[in-house]
């Protein structure tokens, strides 16, 4: 089996990181690898906001939990309590954000940018956990947002983030389920 399908099957979401911070060489590949993502129509549209200070996602975290409690998300403040988590981000180091102005493939393209970064982080023996809660607190409509102190326009909109770090503990990749999967000759 190659290299890159053995790192596709032998990652896993890390929900326990170390505090050691990532270095400037992991820091340059993992941005090389977001920038590498393909787009729609090569428009190159993602942007992406490497966070490593610790105050400010610490601010988004306290927004994403204000925001679950106030919007019935109680299932997920249950998962991130039998989890042992005091954050959305599992406290890494690095919380990659992905945003763009509106287009029609502005999801897709932020799915292939994480994608390269969850498997880039794995290869370079770091973990990862995608997150898709936090982006409610970069959203403008919503009271209380940290869009403008995060840098964003009013017209950007975060898609996705990703939280990267050394594994403090790690878990087997989940099982396939072939039925899931159709053959069409």
């Amino acid at each position: 089996m190659n290299e890159t399908l053995i790192t596709i099957l032998d990652r896993s979401t890390t929900r326990s990181f170390t505090e050691q911070p990532l270095d400037d060489d992991q820091l340059a590949a993992l941005k090389n690898a977001a920038l590498a993502a393909p787009t729609a129509r090569n428009r190159q549209e993602n942007r992406f906001l490497f966070v490593t200070n610790k105050d400010l996602l610490e601010r988004v975290n306290q927004k994403v939990l204000e925001l679950l409690a106030a919007e019935d998300g109680q299932t997920s403040l249950n998962r991130m309590k039998e989890r042992g988590a005091r954050s959305v981000f599992y406290d890494a180091p690095l919380v990659v954000f992905i945003y763009s102005k509106a287009s029609k493939y502005a999801y897709l393209n932020a799915g292939i940018a994480v994608q390269n970064l969850a498997l880039a982080a794995h290869s370079l023996g770091l973990g990862s956990c995608i997150n898709g809660l936090c982006t409610d607190a970069l959203k403008t409509d919503v009271p209380g947002n940290l869009a403008a102190e995060m840098g964003l326009e009013p017209d950007d909109h975060c898609h996705i983030a990703i939280a990267i770090g050394h594994i403090a503990q790690d878990k087997e990749p989940h099982s396939f389920d072939y039925s899931h999967c159709r053959d069409i000759e």
